[in-house]
Formats: structure tokens, C-alpha cells, sequence
């Protein structure tokens, strides 16, 4: 899934449009991302020519995790690799086979360290906040043998990698934390081809939950649900945007879709006798920095929805025709808007979801495997400004 990462890259734009002036948003790290261990992952692909010339990594790392790789490089030959991981709290640059160096200080402590590493030959070197380590030597053999491919993996590389880290003793998912400034020979990478679960990371506290940053970012909770008459959803909603689809399941004749439109919220219905929908509007607004629990039941064509204390029902049409099919339950957003053109909304949701039960349920956020785009899975920012004046 390729996605413009700009927004991501610098954080004081990611969820801007006409409508946040009047949120409570959070305050992003610029240049940062939130990796969230085994869902989340970058993939860039580089130019061969900055990998092949003594290439020159540097960036600073956030994290409370003892184990768990940071970035890795395959190779052109299955037995080398560069690879930066965690191993009891140290940080390791591991290049060729096996060869290792590493500092005898603990870097899983919550503050945010600088490190820097290079590969200049046959000799390799790791910088950790000024303190460098003993240089890594490679016999001949390796240094002329090492060929950097252009995939560069920061956080949990994909599945088709583990087999070869296994083997070679490196850690198979990425680290829980924060890195920013990756820069490659002193300059910033470039947006990454593919985002799996990597979101913003955010100035002050946190508190559990799932943060969606929009631009394409979404999860699926369930992969084969067949749309019934019968349903229950319950969550809660801490929105950065007016606008945004939050759940949906099923094809333009059998579906249940859940969205906000301009601070009202919307469940429509379609049990194959045509759609009909229920909307609460809120006397006081989503967007003031507080959850908000959100209630849809429906049971044959009748549907409820409640939004805290607020509630309405629709009736809809009697005649149905059942369905066997199974769908994908998509929640923040779905792959692309323009195959369901039925949706009224399409735009992603941006802002915090938590104690989600779908069905009766419970939705574990980080233990989700389908995860696209950026979304922090473990956590939401608690701390939020002020809308802007208008």
C-alpha cells in the first residue's frame, strides 16, 4: 500500500483541513514515528548508489523495549545484513555475518538517545549519544561480498524476512518507541513505499487507545463477517477531524457503515431491501477534547444509535433479502474509497478510538495483524491545545 507520507513527516500538518479549527488536537513531533513492535513497520526503497559508498545512518530512538530491531538492510547474499536492534536494553549494530559491536550501557530507558553508524570498507562504527564503540572489523572476504539491497525495513520487517533472522540470531519484530530524524549520508529519508501501523509520535503524555492519523489509515477487526440483521457496536471517540468514516462492512446491497459528517454522526443500513440510516447530532460538539461513547444497535430493520446520552431509532423497509456473503470489517477508513462509491463518506478518520466491542467483542487494537497506514495501535496522545481561533 504506497501512501503520501508527507503529512507524516512533518506532524504539524497531518491532519489539517477546514474543519480542525474548531478541535482539541495533539501536538506532534515533527519528523517522527511511532513504531508499535510486531503490526508496525516502514519500507523504503533507496537508490542503489546511496547504499553501495560508505553508507552513514544517524537518528534518535525513544524506547522503553529490552529486545526488538530497529532498523535492518538485507543483502544481495543470503548470509550478510546490516541491522541496528535492541538485546538486554543495548544497542547492537550487527553487519555481515554475525559480526557485532555494541556499548556496554542500557538505552531502553525512556529518553531519547542519538546514535550514529556507519560501514566505511572493511570497518563499521556505532556512535550512541557521543560514546563510541569498539570499531567492527570485516576479513576481506566480507567487505568485498556485502552488497546492501535497496529495502530498508525500519521496525518489524515483513513476515518473508523472519526465516533469515531466525537463523542469523536477530531479532524478528521491531522495537515499541519513537524514532526521529532517520537521515541516510546526512540527508532525511525519503517517504517510505509502505506503512504498516506507523504513526506519529506526540509531544507529552499518552493514555491507552488507537490513534488514526487519517490520509489512508485504517484496521480490520474482523476479515470474513457476514453483514445479519442482528447487530451491536459500542466504542469510544476522541475525534481530531468533524469528517470521517469509522467503521463499514459489506458491498452497496448487504452493509453497515458508521461515519461523521461535520460533527454528526451517521449509521446506514442496507439489509438488501434498500438503505435507510439514523444520525445524531450532538448538542455539544465531539471536537472538545473529550470521549464520547458511541452506541449502533440493530435488530432486523430497526436501527438505534446512541451518542452519550443522546439517542434516536429508524425504521427501515421490511422487505430483505439475506445474505451469506463475508466481508472485511474495516474501522478508521477503507483501502480505496473510489471502488465503494456507494459510501457517503470515504475520508479516513483521524483522531483516538478505545473500548471497542464489536458484536460483544472486545476489539484489542494492538494485537491486531491487518493494520495500513499511519495508526499509533498502542496509545493516544492526552495531551491537546486549544482549537485555533477563528
Amino acid at each position: 500500500m504506497v501512501l503520501d507520507m508527507w503529512h507524516l513527516q512533518d506532524g504539524k500538518d497531518e491532519i489539517k483541513d477546514e474543519g480542525d479549527s474548531v478541535c482539541f488536537l495533539p501536538t506532534p513531533i515533527p519528523h517522527s514515528f511511532h513504531l508499535a513492535g510486531a503490526s508496525s513497520s516502514l519500507t523504503y526503497t533507496m537508490p542503489s548508489r546511496d547504499l553501495t559508498h560508505r553508507p552513514h545512518f544517524s537518528l534518535d530512538v525513544r524506547t522503553k523495549s529490552a529486545e526488538g530491531l530497529i532498523f535492518y538492510i538485507p543483502t544481495e547474499q543470503e548470509k550478510y545484513h546490516l541491522a541496528l536492534y535492541v538485546s538486554k536494553g543495548r544497542i547492537r549494530l550487527s553487519v555481515g555475518r554475525r559480526r557485532e559491536i555494541f556499548n556496554r550501557e542500557k538505552y531502553n530507558d525512556g529518553k531519547w538517545h542519538t546514535v550514529t553508524l556507519s560501514l566505511e570498507k572493511r570497518r563499521f562504527r556505532l556512535v550512541i549519544d557521543g560514546l563510541r564503540a569498539q570499531d567492527g572489523v570485516l576479513n576481506p572476504g566480507e567487505s568485498s561480498s556485502i552488497q546492501l539491497s535497496r529495502a530498508v525495513y525500519l521496525g518489524s520487517p515483513p513476515a518473508h524476512t523472519h526465516a533469515d533472522l531466525k537463523w542469523k540470531m536477530l531479532p524478528v519484530h521491531g522495537v515499541v518507541g519513537c524514532v526521529h530524524n532517520f537521515k541516510l549520508n546526512g540527508s532525511a529519508m525519503a517517504a517510505p513505499a509502505v506503512n504498516r501501523g506507523v504513526g506519529l509520535c506526540f509531544e507529552g503524555q499518552m493514555k491507552s487507545g488507537a490513534y488514526f492519523s487519517g490520509h489512508g489509515a485504517h484496521v480490520i477487526i474482523d476479515e470474513s463477517f457476514v453483514v445479519i440483521k442482528k447487530f451491536e457496536l459500542v466504542f469510544e471517540l476522541r475525534p481530531s477531524k468533524q469528517t470521517g468514516l469509522l467503521l463499514h462492512v459489506g458491498n452497496s446491497d448487504h452493509h453497515l457503515t458508521v461515519f461523521m459528517k461535520k460533527g454528526e454522526v451517521v449509521a446506514q443500513v442496507n439489509n438488501g431491501g434498500g438503505g435507510f440510516s439514523v444520525c445524531v447530532q450532538p448538542k455539544q460538539t465531539l471536537c472538545d477534547g473529550m470521549f464520547h461513547r458511541i452506541a449502533v444497535i440493530q435488530q432486523n430493520n430497526v436501527v438505534e444509535m446512541h451518542v452519550d446520552t443522546e439517542g434516536k431509532y429508524t425504521i427501515g423497509p421490511s422487505a430483505s433479502s439475506p445474505s451469506h456473503d463475508r466481508f472485511p470489517v474495516y474501522v478508521g477508513g477503507v483501502p480505496d474509497g473510489r471502488k465503494l462509491s456507494f459510501l457517503p463518506v470515504t475520508e479516513s478518520y483521524a483522531g483516538c478510538l478505545q473500548n471497542m466491542v464489536f458484536n460483544r467483542d472486545v476489539v484489542v487494537f494492538e494485537k491486531l495483524s491487518a493494520v495500513f497506514g499511519p495508526v499509533n495501535m498502542r496509545e493516544c496522545p492526552a495531551n491537546l491545545r486549544a482549537p485555533s481561533p477563528h
